[in-house]
């Protein structure tokens, strides 16, 4: 299957890097000379200037690109951390020097405020919070249904993102000097710390977890990189082409059309063009969804950004790697860039200064430089031609007199990009800087989603969608992708699986619609693996010999490869989710007792039994749901095997039509006819035996509802719904007084709706769902000597 990525930035490279490594054919498609999108490379009279990002904060997500090839970033570049991350320049003389250890940032803040220190310690542990919440859970989650986004409001309410980034700095500290400093994060993706949400507070531990990295030879060696690795890769990159449109046949993406009138076409099509471009211009109107043209008439966009690129033929030894010097006025500055949208007498600058680091940016005693200046953008009435130079002057003057000494005498090779600029470089609307702006409604559900709304085959990753701007945003914005599009080997898997889920797995198929997206698809693959299994092991089935199917798909997990799509993607699920194939083959070996007549004798035999078929299963399904404390998945296992015997219970008649039989004799000898078609005496046994399975599955019920807390929310409810769906299956054979030889019991739709409806009502005080219960795992004494559980302990 073929993809189309329309736009080389660090978005569409990671993009091309993550569908390859899915198997797809790639096709990178730009309209620049080079790689990088807005990570262009100035060469001028031997100085060389980065157009951006300088900055570097999440290093891993670079590095996960290599290692979905194995191979190592290392290998390939060489990261640098600085000290200090920043040097803040303030109009009075006084500097602050952020980043470095913990206790050089308390030293610094002491000497501007030494009542500040707890303040910041405090600060910073709920920029913890924050990013545990809104980057580790969020930033490569799909927020493509609005339910995504409901669930996330407890949580957002209690980290009190409802605040701005500058109402919560200034909670937490009484100097605006360090209240400048720390609230300035928003403005390098876009935002206005006085109006921008207080979930990009994250950025601050981001710096703290990760510090600040400078790639030597600058984004120009990032970029080369991470373009060798396509290469190495065999993507298709396709330079200094426009793409002019999206190919759109019945909703449906299909291909891009090229400014020559050529059609590519493509299974899946990528755009990391400026979003609100795409929608705009290559897009038609008839083509967007309802959501969409409102989301671009209420489009609040990002500053412009005005950036002089100079050398000069001295050095400035004093002057750090980044320098942010902020001017007299810093609210009324802010308001005249994003609000008032007039170009102000005063002006806050960004001053990148790489040769600090790395020399090679210019020649020997030289200085390479380049200034971004926040202006506003092109929904202001500035004429560039004119204004441009005299901001220049302006720059260069205040530079002069401050930081720079000497400047107008030195400097060289000077040159500059406005917002108009960016408008025509990168198609950037209105020249924003950062495309939206990462207000409260212009974030997750309420920024254009990575899935194009109301049309099919066609996502999104850059500034301009979920997560924001900034390099981690934009390569997060990648990560989605991920959970959004399956691999070559999950489609065909996938499709199959939501068939199969429909008609035979409805009560997971109900519970199912509560999970997130990723986790959606993931289960819904497990399901399509569980389930071919089960049917293997099913002697009614057309399989002439089942027990030889099932050993060769427990060859194909030692092997890790199979011919068949279903079983292929099941083993391509356990890689990806560091499952151990221990539990698969546990399951297998369960399965294979079913092949055969099945004799249960006593509560030890059942319960190892039912944790082979089911309680495996719970495990699997944590590793589905990236749960990887070995508590919690204890819980899940004993789930597992309560939904088992609820199962054994309701199908007691049809496995006995089977040869099979699962309810402990308990001192009866029970045969397959007497089950079937029971006479009095036997049906007393049965109900006796019923009652006593689901007398026990009910510890086990409660055990697994005790593990809800460690699930991810969303999560929580879909298992909760799926564990109490089947639980009713319990209570139906009860209302029966057990008599299940009569007609085998189901849970009809609207008692399934019921189910949640009285879930969600009782959800306030459901203890278990919100927090964990001090309930251990039950492990009975059965299963503790089986490998696969004593992995757990």
């Amino acid at each position: 299957m073929r993809a189309i990525v329309v736009g080389a930035g660090f978005g569409g490279i990671a993009s091309a890097l993550r569908l390859r490594a899915k198997g797809y054919e790639v096709k990178l498609i730009d309209r620049c000379q080079m790689l990088g999108g807005r990570g262009q490379i100035f060469e001028h009279g031997g100085f060389r200037h980065d157009a951006g990002p300088t900055v570097i904060t999440a290093p891993f997500l670079l590095e996960e690109l290599f290692e979905l090839f194995d191979e190592r970033l290392q290998d390939y570049l060489t990261l640098v951390p600085l000290n200090p991350w920043y040097r803040f320049e303030y109009s009075d003389g006084d500097y602050f020097n952020y980043g470095g250890s913990l206790e050089e940032t308390l030293a610094e803040i002491k000497r501007i405020e030494p009542q500040d220190c707890e303040g910041y310690l405090a600060l910073l542990e709920h920029s913890r919070k924050i990013f545990e919440v809104g980057f580790t859970k969020l930033s490569a989650q799909p927020f493509d249904r609005f339910k995504t986004m409901f669930y996330q409001i407890p949580s957002l309410i209690m980290l009190r993102n409802y605040e701005t980034v500058w109402g919560m700095v200034k909670r937490h500290l009484k100097s605006d000097k360090l209240r400048q400093a720390f609230s300035i994060q928003p403005l390098l993706v876009g935002g206005n710390p006085f109006n921008t949400t207080s979930i990009y507070g994250l950025i601050h531990f981001l710096e703290r977890a990760h510090g600040v990295h400078f790639a030597m030879g600058g984004t120009g060696a990032l970029v080369a990189a991470l373009g060798q690795l396509m290469e190495r890769k065999g993507i298709e990159i396709q330079l200094n082409t426009t793409v002019k449109s999206i190919v759109i046949d019945n909703k449906c993406a299909t291909g891009v059309t090229l400014e020559n009138g050529q059609i590519e076409y493509a299974d899946v099509i990528v755009s990391n063009a400026d979003a609100p471009y795409l929608y705009r211009s290559m897009v038609q109107n008839s083509d967007h969804a309802i959501s969409t043209k409102i989301k671009l008439s209420l489009a609040n966009y990002s500053m412009g950004l005005f950036v002089l690129y100079f050398g000069t033929n001295r050095t400035y030894p004093d002057v750090k790697h980044h320098t942010i010097c902020i001017g007299p006025r810093y609210y009324e500055l802010l308001k005249d860039i994003f609000d008032r949208k007039i170009l102000a007498d005063d002006f806050s600058l960004y001053l990148h200064r790489p040769t600090a680091t790395d020399t090679s940016f210019a020649p020997d005693g030289c200085d390479s430089f380049y200034v971004l200046c926040p202006v506003p953008n092109l929904q202001a009435s500035i004429d560039w031609s004119i204004q441009g130079p005299r901001l220049q002057d302006r720059i260069v003057s205040a530079l002069n007199d401050t930081l720079l000494p000497g400047l107008k005498e030195t400097i060289r090779s000077s040159f500059f990009k406005t917002p108009m600029d960016f408008s025509k470089d990168y198609l950037s609307v209105f020249g924003a800087g950062f495309s939206f702006t990462p207000v409260f409604r212009q974030s997750a559900w309420f920024r254009f989603h990575n899935k194009a709304e109301g049309i099919k085959n066609l996502y999104l990753a850059g500034a301009g969608t979920h997560p924001g701007a900034g390099l981690p945003g934009v390569l997060c914005s990648a990560k989605v992708l991920d959970a959004l599009i399956p691999n070559i080997s999950s489609r065909d898997a996938l499709s199959k699986a939501d068939k199969a889920l429909a008609s035979k797995g409805l009560s997971f198929h109900w519970a199912r619609t509560f999970l997130s997206c990723r986790h959606a698809s993931r289960a819904t693959r497990l399901y399509g693996f569980c389930r071919m299994l089960d049917d293997l092991a099913d002697v009614a089935s057309n399989v002439s010999d089942p027990g030889k199917e099932l050993s060769e798909v427990r060859l194909n997990l030692k092997q890790g490869y199979a011919k068949d799509d279903v079983i292929q993607d099941g083993i391509s699920l356990f890689k990806e989710c560091s499952i151990d194939f221990k539990v698969p083959n546990a399951m297998l070996e369960g399965l294979l007792l079913d092949t055969k007549q099945v004799r249960i004798q006593t509560e030890d035999e059942l319960l190892r039994y039912a944790y082979m078929v089911a309680g495996t299963v719970g495990l699997l399904m944590s590793g589905v749901l990236d749960v990887t404390k070995s508590e919690a998945r204890s819980h899940a296992i004993d789930l597992g095997i309560a939904m088992q015997l609820t199962n054994i219970c309701r199908d007691i008649k049809e496995d006995a039509r089977l040869g099979r039989i699962y309810i402990p004799s308990l001192g009866q000898k029970y045969e397959p006819e007497l089950l079937i078609v029971p006479n009095e005496s036997t049906q007393e046994q049965i109900r006796s035996a019923s009652k006593y399975i689901l007398t026990l599955a009910d510890k086990y019920y409660a055990s697994g509802e005790a593990g809800l807390s460690f699930l991810p929310l969303r999560a929580r409810f879909g298992i909760l719904i799926a564990a109490r769906t089947y639980k009713a299956i319990g209570s139906r054979i009860k209302e029966r007084n057990y008599a299940v030889w009569e007609s085998k019991i189901y849970v009809s739709k609207f008692m399934k709706l019921w189910i949640a409806v009285k879930t969600f009502i009782e959800l306030p005080f459901n203890s278990t769902f919100w927090w964990p219960k001090n309930h251990k795992a039950i492990l009975h004494i059965a299963l503790k000597g089986l490998p696969y559980v004593n992995t757990l302990n």
